[in-house]
């Protein structure tokens, strides 16, 4: 090659000079290609190639490095770009993270949240609860809500009889009976102390205990996709704990109540209550086309009794006829003391058949007894009449709501009771034969 296009040559090739060592350095690119430029035209002389041609040379070198250049800024500001996309996208990331962390957190505030108002409620209810039946509902709703589960029984323990009485329950079937609590335990379920669960039957009983002491008892069964066991048995004492006090109020309240409508030398309930399931079982009758038996029984020549061995004896046969006729009767009966040595038993959808057999049972128990105490034994016996709802009640009384057609029915059976006193005592009279 000419050396005298060795110069022209080197400043053609400067603008792909500058473009690939642009590439890693934009400065290095430049001053590359303007030593080359600069360097081949103090060596060519322009003079000798023409004016024209040299300044048309010069102009292709200069548009051609200012395209190069162009090139690589380019290239760098699309890395640079490429950066910052990538970094906004992390920091995007990032945020979502940040987002669904926040989501998390908010929604088990709100579930906390839900609960403790539910708890909060649910104490607040038994701690002012009057209507008891009302009241269970609604303690049902609050538990299942708690839990989360439909599935569950919640049992008090009765301090009149030391038993288990079911407060509140769900729409679930898992728990058909006390007798499947103790299955469940394995022992007597109030000598629990603390949450018992079974992993296998995805069950949960746990104790209400107040000062030391058994109150009430919950039975939680759960889906296999609710079943956490560490955390619903700290939920489950949790909530027990706080519903404790309330539980031992609705026990006290209760046993006010009983002891309100229960007479206490006898153990029977009082003549108020008495009257009232006559009426509540005569609108049952005549709502569901039922009958209705009811019996008083008088003790037998009981002022003698109080006279010749004292009134302490006179109470000690009046506790031992009224243990006698409760544990003569259905639970579905219902003895009360009717006044003095009188006692009146209601026997919902008793036939006459069956009343006259139930009565004459009691005569004869009665009778079959002996009444000690101390060294006094005596014989006792009792006269008994009995009346039938809608039998021995008025058509125009029975229609009436105002009471009418108790006073009948306790009336008839009264007249049939004077009959059997009047015709020697011990014995059954029937107000169809009055």
């Amino acid at each position: 090659m000419n050396k005298q296009y060795l110069p022209v040559f080197l400043i053609a090739v400067s603008p792909l000079a500058s473009y690939l060592l642009g590439r890693f350095s934009r400065a290095l690119g430049a001053l590359a290609a303007l030593a080359l430029c600069a360097g081949s035209a103090f060596v060519l002389d322009f003079g000798s190639a023409g004016l024209i041609p040299a300044l048309l040379l010069f102009l292709w070198v200069l548009a051609a490095l200012a395209h190069s250049l162009t090139l690589n800024s380019d290239a760098a500001g699309s890395g640079t770009g490429d950066l910052k996309l990538r970094a906004a996208r992390a920091a995007v990331a990032g945020l979502e993270g940040t987002l669904r962390d926040l989501k998390r957190d908010f929604a088990a505030l709100g579930a906390n949240e839900k609960k403790a108002l539910t708890l909060y409620s649910a104490v607040k209810l038994l701690s002012e609860a009057v209507d008891l039946e009302s009241a269970g509902k609604q303690f049902g709703r609050y538990v299942r809500d708690y839990f989360g589960t439909p599935d569950f029984v919640f049992y008090v323990y009765d301090l009149n009889s030391n038993t288990p009485e079911l407060f509140a329950s769900g729409e679930g079937n898992g728990f058909s009976s006390w007798d499947m609590v103790v299955r469940l335990s394995g022992r007597d379920p109030a000598e629990l102390s603390g949450a018992l669960v079974s992993d296998a039957e995805r069950t949960m009983l746990v104790p209400v205990r107040h000062a030391g002491g058994p109150v009430g008892l919950f039975a939680l069964r759960f889906a296999p996709d609710a079943f956490q066991r560490e955390f619903l048995a700290a939920s489950a004492e949790e909530f027990a704990g706080e519903v404790s006090f309330a539980v031992k109020r609705i026990q006290l309240f209760r046993q006010v109540e009983w002891l309100s409508q229960v007479d206490g030398l006898t153990g029977v309930y009082r003549r108020n209550a008495l009257d009232d399931k006559i009426s509540e079982e005569i609108k049952r009758a005549v709502a569901f086309r039922t009958t209705l038996g009811f019996m008083i029984a008088d003790i037998d020549h009981f002022k003698l009794i109080n006279d010749r061995y004292g009134h302490q004896f006179g109470d000690f046969v009046l506790k031992k006829v009224g243990l006698l006729l409760r544990s003569s009767v259905y639970e579905t009966d219902f003895v009360g003391r009717y006044g003095g040595e009188e006692f009146g038993i209601v026997l919902p959808r008793a036939d006459f058949a069956g009343a006259l057999r139930k009565a004459e049972a009691i005569r004869t128990r009665i009778e079959g007894e002996s009444f000690s105490q101390g060294f006094d034994t005596v014989k006792v016996t009792v006269s008994i009449g009995i009346a039938h709802f809608p039998r021995d009640v008025s058509g125009a009384a029975a229609r009436r709501q105002d009471g009418a057609a108790a006073g009948e029915l306790i009336a008839r059976a009264d007249a049939a009771l004077y009959k059997a006193k009047e015709t020697g005592r011990n014995k059954v009279v029937d107000a169809g034969n009055v």
